[in-house]
């Protein structure tokens, strides 16, 4: 039977873009991260690091010592947390030569953690979304006591704060009570970067019938924007602002002219992160189906459109569907075999974007037409993006042949 190269073509449809983070460190599995914009960000500011042979592991379980170091090195820095010690047994279970002894000894002193009613604290053990989230909160300067984050219902309390301010954005799939993975900790810590800090008016100490009784303010306020000492005043980046001021976000579009964010720490670059798009496609699709798939009420008639980052008024579709767009043309189709089409809307602007990108197996070296079986001999090629761009690179690998039409 015939392999025709329109299989090829198919083929291409599935594969989406293989890319190698650009951030501070290229671990062994980065295929294996989901969440690859944040572990490349909470990797470069060294608050959550890799494993000693290169990989970073994302499906990990990550225990309750190794969340209070992520805490500490989130509030002190990573150079200051290094430097952390206990001088007495924090806990009944965690000696003072436990490698996270001085973490958790901090953390427990700040009431961002608690052990467990028996004295102990279970270093080993696996942490719950809710209790990591819980200790973020802490962090960022919501008090338990006053917040509700004790007693039989604290999860419902700590979720509800903790989703209300984005602290889970990334993962639709996120359960309070099931264990953190070390990927999905980088997720929630990256985001705690982008939150705003809280605090309470000052507590005032009365005496009631002979006992003193600390006050405090009842509800947690939101500190300004640029309250902090720097020159970073970021806007929507008010806890790094305070603990990582060498951290800078940048919106901007990437090579592709994808709506993207550029991270740099210390002036040096960790990545551009293409945004989510709000719709995908990867078949024939038009301009009129995008409008209904984005609900939206009126259309937005200067739509632009990207052809691998080229800006297309009016690009023809050329003979065979293959990848181009025709805006303007009497059927406003978007052909996107062999492609993917990705759709930002910007809802406060009614705004569209439309990005349409190549993807490939290979490149055609050679053909043979003139034989009863006419073929091509493809190169496969694997698409990396090359360091500090995002743009995609080709590196050749094994050959295959493929029969196919004369026509074709």
């Amino acid at each position: 039977m015939k392999k025709f190269l329109s299989l090829v073509l198919a083929l291409v449809m599935t594969m989406s873009l293989v890319t190698v983070s650009a951030g501070a460190k290229d671990f062994t599995d980065a295929s294996k991260i989901a969440y690859d914009e944040a572990v490349d960000v909470m990797s470069a500011v060294k608050v959550i690091d890799g494993y000693a042979d290169g990989a970073f592991n994302p499906s990990n379980t990550l225990t309750r010592g190794a969340a209070a170091k992520i805490i500490c090195n989130l509030i002190l820095g990573p150079t200051t947390a290094s430097a952390l010690n206990a001088g007495t047994a924090p806990f009944k279970d965690v000696p003072v030569t436990n490698t996270f002894a001085g973490y958790i000894t901090y953390c427990s002193q700040q009431g961002i953690i608690s052990g467990y009613a028996d004295g102990t604290f279970r270093p080993t053990g696996t942490l719950s979304g809710n209790a990591f989230m819980k200790m973020l909160l802490g962090a960022l300067g919501y008090d338990s006591s006053i917040e509700g984050y004790t007693g039989p219902n604290w999860t419902v309390s700590v979720i509800k704060q903790a989703v209300g301010i984005g602290l889970d954005d990334g993962n639709d799939e996120f359960v309070g009570s099931k264990a953190v993975t070390r990927q999905e900790a980088a997720l929630y810590a990256f985001n705690m970067l982008q939150a705003t800090m809280v605090e309470y008016d000052a507590k005032t100490s009365v005496d009631i019938n002979g006992a003193t009784v600390t006050i405090a303010g009842d509800k947690a306020k939101e500190v300004a924007q640029g309250s902090y000492d720097n020159n970073m005043h970021k806007p929507n980046l008010q806890f790094a602002e305070r603990y990582f001021d060498k951290l800078d976000k940048t919106e901007t579009t990437d090579d592709f002219a994808r709506p993207a964010t550029k991270w740099t720490f210390k002036g040096d670059k960790i990545g551009t992160y293409a945004d989510a798009a709000d719709v995908t496609y990867t078949s024939n699709v038009k301009l009129g189906d995008i409008y209904s798939d984005l609900d939206m009420s009126e259309k937005d008639k200067n739509a632009e459109v990207y052809y691998n980052g080229v800006e297309a008024d009016d690009v023809a579709v050329s003979k065979g569907n293959t990848v181009k767009v025709s805006s303007s043309s009497a059927n406003n189709k978007l052909v996107a075999d062999g492609s993917t089409v990705e759709v930002f809307y910007d809802e406060d602007n009614n705004d569209v974007t439309i990005c349409i990108i190549d993807t490939y197996v290979g490149t055609i070296s050679s053909k043979e037409e003139k034989v009863s079986d006419p073929y091509v001999v493809v190169n496969s090629e694997s698409l990396v993006t090359e360091k500090d761009a995002s743009t995609p690179v080709s590196i050749s690998g094994s050959k295959a042949r493929f029969e196919t039409n004369t026509d074709n």
